[in-house]
């Protein structure tokens, strides 16, 4: 067996103690399996790690430092679009050790948008609705959240409800109202903490 075929078979092995690990819902385990992954040269799980850095999980402690490490990490050699958006989200926040950014976070939600990410709608639609980093633009601010609102967010439907009841849109605030709600119990019997159901900061 050459190197190449071996580390292939590693690769795959690998892969199968990550689908063990996560079904048993072991982060921890997770992450080392993902960074082994990583270091074998399958760079398809390092924005992975950075969400878990991000995000923590169980046993496993938010790092937003490290997080940006793999999530820069992703970017420079897949210019992976989920690594795009953790970027956004990070830059957008700010953190005591990472400044926040409107312009990095932006340019990284677009991203992340144009590359079919549609959480990336939510941070964006909410930064042209508010004047928040870029100028105020309620037509932009409908486009990013019809886009988040397709991909399964109820919030875009109700700052899209916001946005037609602004402009005296009644009909219109009532439909995005009624659609954000069915979302959410439809999101809610799935999975009463189902990520989709998270609030953005102002």
């Amino acid at each position: 067996m050459n190197i190449e075929d071996h580390n292939m078979l590693e690769i795959e092995l690998t892969w199968a103690q990550l689908d063990v690990a996560a079904e048993k819902g072991d982060h921890r385990t997770m992450i080392l399996f993902m960074k082994r992954l990583d270091g074998l040269g399958d760079s398809r799980v390092t924005a992975r790690i950075g969400e878990f850095y991000e995000l923590g999980g169980i046993g496993v402690d938010k790092d937003v430092d490290e997080a940006v490490k793999w999530y820069q990490k992703a970017v420079s050699e897949r210019d992976d679009p989920i690594a795009h958006l953790g970027l956004g989200r990070i830059y957008y926040d700010g953190c005591a050790t990472v400044q926040k950014d409107l312009l990095k976070a932006h340019a990284h939600l677009m991203e992340a948008f144009v590359n079919n990410v549609p959480q990336a709608g939510i941070h964006l639609g909410f930064m042209s609705m508010f004047g928040v980093g870029v100028e105020k633009n309620l037509t932009d601010a409908d486009r990013f959240f019809s886009v988040a609102a397709k991909g399964g967010f109820p919030l875009a439907y109700i700052h899209m409800a916001n946005i037609a009841a602004s402009s005296g849109s009644f009909i219109r605030t009532i439909a995005m109202l009624v659609k954000a709600f069915v979302l959410t119990i439809k999101l809610k019997i799935e999975d009463r903490h189902h990520p989709n159901l998270w609030k953005l900061p102002k």
